[in-house]
């Protein structure tokens, strides 16, 4: 008995996918995926973001040492520093992907990290009677994040190109 089905064996024949097709297409999607990590890691540790990023720290850990009125008073560059970052990354990042676990937990460490070195650096040139201590502590951290970024990239570059090879 025939069928009324357009659909016959004939068409969908035309379009089955070969595992060769597939195997094809996934490769596809992970040198996308690569490409678009290269990307979003060049963007992120380029000179304008670093620059601004590390401008919003040192904003931020220097101001400990202004009077109280002034302490608070530098919210608002802090927060036009913010807003510029996400504003720049927003219009000008050519890739926005999500974070991963890995990395927002990469982040919270090495930014605990910085922050236990600034107060601990800071706590010493307090007691050692240093009149700005919290200005030098927040140009000695700010200053070693900015020596560490060319290395950070290089392992960050480093790790997603082993990863892209892995899977080859």
């Amino acid at each position: 008995m025939p069928t009324d089905d357009q659909h016959d064996g004939s068409a969908v024949d035309q379009h089955a996918l070969t595992p060769a097709d597939a195997r094809a297409a996934l490769d596809d999607i992970r040198n996308r995926r690569e490409q678009s990590g290269a990307a979003e890691l060049r963007f992120a540790l380029s000179r304008p973001s670093l620059l601004t990023a590390a401008l919003l720290l040192f904003v931020s850990f220097a101001s400990f040492d202004l009077p109280n009125p002034w302490g608070g008073a530098v919210l608002l560059p802090g927060l036009l520093l913010v807003a510029l970052l996400v504003l720049r990354h927003t219009y000008g990042a050519p890739v926005r992907n999500r974070p991963g676990t890995r990395g927002v937990l990469l982040g919270v460490v090495g930014g605990l990290a910085g922050y236990a070195v600034f107060r601990g650096l800071a706590a010493a040139l307090s007691a050692g009677g240093v009149p700005t201590p919290h200005l030098l502590s927040a140009a000695v951290v700010v200053g070693g994040c900015l020596l560490a970024a060319p290395r950070v990239r290089e392992v960050a570059d480093a790790r997603l190109r082993g990863r892209a090879d892995r899977r080859r």
